[in-house]
């Protein structure tokens, strides 16, 4: 798989509000400077019209063109305009020949004007404004003709400035404006850094992507769970709902997301914890008959405040079910109870034997009985010296007994009394299930030779265990399933017994085998070698 390095979130958010504050303010501040420099060129105009209009009617203009003759008294004034008005570079004043009559080079008066667009006022054009060129190069220019007492054209005024300067002007401006924009983007890029380290931080320094994938494998594992967890928020509102909680609770889990609770469960007091603050532990609820439930509740905490709770269901009855087929005690209980039971009958023929006057008959019948099970039991204590392992088969030989099946110990079997290759309750879950799927099997078979042979062969390194029965044998289909939870040909309730034997192998270390033929039998084999973990607990 192509591995492709991914920008991280910080400098993805970092760039993006950076771009966007830039153009933003490169486009504000574009648009203001193309608006303020066509202001300032409006304005310049506006300046240099009016300047060129109210000089054109100072009287000391208009005398000194009438005159014919330019006077020290006209240069010295507009000497002065030029120098008090900052917005203008040069003033000329010249006759309807084109002769000036004032220009700040003293040496150019008297000589004719050089500008290029003059020639419109000598036509007759009112004031304009113009780009001309002169002496000094490029200029803005504003023309203005002078008029004698009857109207009579008698010159015109030019006022303008160097385009230099407006040049300079122009560019001073678009300075000012950078340094503004320069300003502004490193502000906004203070502030996007902040904002994209306090958004990595909201992410507990993950990636999205990350993020998003440690989310979906909680989702996994919270699913995966056999206990049940339901959570809701400050507001009492369900926030989530697993898997097995959905399936304790008998509902699906997208009608109770986001729902209130009391809308959900009227009769519900986990919100309780949210005013308590406190956990609670080990809480008995009852969702049906049948089942019963252990709920643990915890307060959800953030920023010493809390924030929601959540409750942890768990199934007591198939916990207290597992925990009996884990340790062997189903086994064993059901072997003492089937030996009980054939005692039991054993003493009601002595009783009737008693009853009808038959001390005699009774006598023999109690030795006969007595030596059968002493023959059978010190069989197998001699073999067995595990006595948990002995009495689960002593139990078991009684109650295939009373169903027609006869439980046989292999004469080679051994197996001591303590240190074990395979704990005691591993071994007792072990034989307990296969005993109990072998007499299943032969009870409900056709007539015929009805035995189940057990082996236990216990060396220094090895141990094995064999369950061996002459039932119905099984399809070469169903031996490949018959160790997956949940599989059964019984029905839909059951196989959980083989499934069990199989993770106690594992669990262990030990190689499970299975030769099964239809109308022959099945024999279990399971083989187990001495390690360090022989003494760890199965879980």
């Amino acid at each position: 798989m192509e591995n492709t390095q991914q920008t991280p979130i910080r400098t993805q958010i970092f760039m993006v509000n950076l771009i966007v504050i830039g153009v933003t303010i490169v486009l504000t501040l574009f648009g203001t400077l193309y608006i303020t420099l066509n202001e300032n060129h409006k304005t310049r105009d506006r300046t240099l019209m009016n300047s060129a209009q109210v000089l054109a009617r100072i009287p000391i203009v208009t005398r000194d063109l009438e005159a014919g003759v330019p006077t020290e008294e006209l240069w010295e004034f507009l000497d002065i305009s030029i120098a008090k008005i900052s917005d203008i570079d040069i003033i000329a004043v010249a006759d309807v020949n084109n002769i000036q009559y004032y220009y700040p080079d003293r040496e150019l008066i008297g000589k004719p004007y050089a500008g290029t667009v003059q020639q419109r006022i000598l036509d007759g054009e009112p004031a304009f404004n113009s780009d001309d060129t002169g002496i000094s190069g490029a200029e803005r220019c504003a023309y203005a003709p002078v008029l004698g007492e009857n109207g009579q054209l008698l010159g015109f005024v030019m006022v303008g400035i160097y385009m230099r300067s407006v040049t300079q002007a122009i560019v001073s401006n678009v300075l000012s404006f950078v340094m503004i924009a320069f300003v502004s983007i490193a502000f906004g890029a203070m502030l996007s850094f902040q904002l994209s380290n306090r958004i990595k931080s909201s992410l507990m320094g993950y990636e999205p992507e990350v993020l998003m994938g440690l989310f979906h494998q909680r989702e996994d594992v919270l699913d995966a769970l056999e206990e049940g967890i339901l959570s809701i928020d400050e507001h009492a509102n369900i926030m989530y709902v697993n898997k097995a909680a959905a399936k304790m609770l008998g509902r699906e889990r997208k009608t109770l997301e986001g729902r209130p609770l009391q809308e959900v469960f009227p009769k519900s007091n986990l919100q309780r914890v949210l005013k308590s603050k406190r956990a609670e532990h080990n809480i008995p609820l009852s969702f049906s008959p049948d089942e019963r439930v252990l709920s643990d509740r915890m307060p959800i905490w953030q920023d010493g405040r809390v924030i929601g709770a959540v409750t942890i269901l768990r199934n007591r009855t198939e916990v207290t079910r597992l925990a009996k087929d884990l340790t062997g005690v189903r086994h064993m209980v059901e072997a003492m109870r089937a030996y009980t039971h054939e005692f039991m009958n054993k003493l009601h023929v002595i009783l009737g034997l008693l009853h009808l006057g038959q001390i005699e008959k009774a006598e023999a019948y109690i030795m006969d009985v007595t030596s059968i099970q002493r023959k059978a039991v010190g069989a197998i204590m001699n073999l067995i010296e595990d006595p948990s392992v002995a009495a689960l088969l002593v139990g078991k030989t009684s109650r295939c007994a009373e169903q027609g099946i006869r439980l046989i110990l292999g004469n080679d079997s051994r197996l001591r009394a303590d240190e074990h290759i395979l704990p005691t309750d591993a071994c007792v879950t072990i034989l307990g299930n296969l005993i109990e799927n072998a007499t299943e099997a032969l009870s409900q078979s056709v007539p015929g030779v009805k035995e189940i042979i057990v082996s236990l062969h216990e060396t220094e390194d090895t141990l094995l265990l064999c369950v061996e029965d002459t039932g119905p044998g099984m399809e070469p289909e169903i031996v490949k399933n018959i160790f997956n939870k949940g599989f059964s040909t019984k029905s839909a309730e059951r196989g959980t017994g083989l499934s069990l034997v199989h993770a106690v192998a594992l669990a262990y270390d030990g190689q499970v085998r299975v030769e099964s033929e239809p109308g022959v039998g099945t024999t279990f084999v399971l083989t187990f070698q001495r390690c360090v973990r022989k003494d760890e607990p199965f879980v």
